[in-house]
Parts: C-alpha cells; structure tokens; sequence
C-alpha cells in the first residue's frame, strides 16, 4: 500500500510538472525548438589538416562592435571556431549583420579575412546566411 501512495505520488508530480513551454523574448512570445545552434569556422593548413590558429577574432560590421562568441582558446575540434551561438543571437539582427572573421596560422603568420552574413536576434537561432564554413591556409 505505501508503494502505491508513492507511485501515484511520483506519477501526479510528474503529470503536474507537464507544461507547454513558451519563450518570451523581447521579440514576442515565439515558440522555438531547444536545440542549441552555433555557427562556426574550420581551419586548416595547406595539406588540409585541421591546425589551432592565433588571434582568432569576430568583428560585426554592421554594428561596429566587437564579438566574443566563444571561450577564447577552446577547442571542441582542432580547427573549428564557433563565431556565432544562440548565447549570444541577440548580438545579431534578424535579417543578418555582415561578419568579419580573422585568424593567423601560427606556421606560417599568414592572417585570412573572411566575410559572412549570421543571423540573429528575433530568429529562434542563429544561422550562417552566406560565407564559408572552412578556410585553408596557403
């Protein structure tokens, strides 16, 4: 009998805790999936491998400000940089800021510049418009 009194204890918490979910954002109320999107860049050498770069840096145009998308100096995947993350969308305009990306290749200290366009703000997540997803070093 106790068993029972906490099953159905555990089972109406468990139904009472069940609630939609809608986001309120400075945008209005959206409903959005909880995936977690990111847009980043792959790096590599000339042979193709992927390399860590210095001076990584992200600089939207459109507003004239810095970024810092990502925790600097951290790789989930050598050569991969996250530019923009849905921690920080609100950073970016709705219909898209123009991006600069640059790096340095500590092999070689050759810096390339990258331009994309990422999407923001009222969009549930953010997302690369246009732009390249690796850049290879010569």
């Amino acid at each position: 009998m106790y068993n029972k009194l906490i099953i159905l204890f555990i089972v109406a918490v468990s139904l009472a805790s069940c609630k939609k979910t809608q986001k309120k954002t400075p945008c209005g109320p959206q409903i959005c999936t909880d995936l977690f999107a990111s847009v980043g860049i792959h790096y590599t050498d000339n042979s193709g491998k992927p390399i860590a770069v210095n001076n990584f840096s992200v600089f939207d145009v459109t507003s004239n400000k810095q970024l810092h998308p990502g925790v600097p100096n951290w790789d989930l995947v050598m050569g991969y940089y996250i530019v923009a993350s849905d921690n920080n969308k609100m950073d970016y305009s709705t219909e898209g800021d123009n991006i600069k990306v640059s790096a340095t290749d500590p092999a070689t200290n050759q810096t390339k510049i990258i331009n994309l366009k990422i999407s923001g703000g009222c969009n549930c997540h953010v997302a690369r418009i246009s732009g390249p997803d690796t850049v290879k070093f010569d």
